[in-house]
C-alpha cells in the first residue's frame, strides 16, 4: 500500500480520540492525516498523532 508523501496512517480509534480531543469532525482528522489542509488545526492534529504512535512503538518490547 503506497502513500503520499506526509501522510500519517494511525489506527482506526486513534483517529477517534483525535476527534474528541480536538472537538473535530472525522473529515477534519482525516484531511489533516492525509496532510492535504495546512492549518493551525491541522498541524496540531498531525503533532497529536505523531505523539501518539510515539507512545505506541515505546511500548513494543523486542
Amino acid at each position: 500500500m503506497e502513500t503520499a508523501k506526509n501522510e500519517i496512517q494511525i489506527p482506526t480509534n486513534y483517529s477517534k480520540r483525535l476527534e474528541l480531543e480536538f472537538g473535530t469532525s472525522k473529515q477534519t482528522v482525516y484531511k489533516a492525516l492525509k496532510d492535504s489542509t495546512k492549518s493551525e488545526l491541522a498541524k496540531q492534529i498531525r503533532l497529536r498523532a505523531k505523539e501518539m504512535l510515539i507512545e505506541q512503538v515505546t511500548k513494543i518490547r523486542v
